[in-house]
């Protein structure tokens, strides 16, 4: 459910590891700025990037276009990432939702309708890790995991 710990993800690695077929995240939030940075991210590691500010807004979006994934903060004027994730689960419950938030005070509620839940204050690796992961469980194929090198926790290379 939560955003689990993982190796290091080399964002080179992982674009090429996408093939033909680009997953589609929908991005919500209403910090504008952060949808920016979010989109050209994602866009770089080989994502095809929709975003919304707003909760109405995603929800459209998630309606009229076919969607793989979707990240949404929790604390959002007029609609919250709970209503947001009930809401795109309602129309199509086999897309998995994120919550991508700062606040302390998601509610549990709010946690059980989501598929996990990601700290904005969290490591970058660890979110594309659980989106990964959730991509793998609903069964988008085409998206490979990179190879991570584990010789170490120090990122040398272990010789025998």
């Amino acid at each position: 459910m939560s955003c689990t710990p993982s190796a290091t993800i080399n964002p080179a690695l992982w674009s090429a590891a996408i093939s033909s077929h680009n997953p589609t995240l929908l991005w919500i939030d209403d910090f504008e700025p952060g949808l920016a940075l979010y989109r050209a991210m994602f866009e770089r590691l080989g994502f095809r990037v929709l975003t919304a500010s707003s909760g109405r807004a995603g929800v459209r979006l998630a309606s009229l276009h076919h969607i793989d994934i979707v990240v949404t903060d929790y604390e959002m004027p007029a609609m919250d990432g709970e209503a947001v994730a009930t809401a795109v689960k309602a129309n199509n419950p086999r897309i998995p939702v994120i919550m991508f938030s700062g606040s302390t005070l998601v509610p549990i509620r709010a946690r059980r309708v989501v598929d996990a839940l990601c700290d904005k204050a969290g490591s970058r690796d660890q979110l594309l890790a659980t989106i990964h992961r959730l991509l793998h469980k609903k069964g988008v194929r085409t998206l490979q995991p990179p190879p991570v090198a584990q010789a170490s926790h120090h990122g040398h290379r272990t010789v025998a």
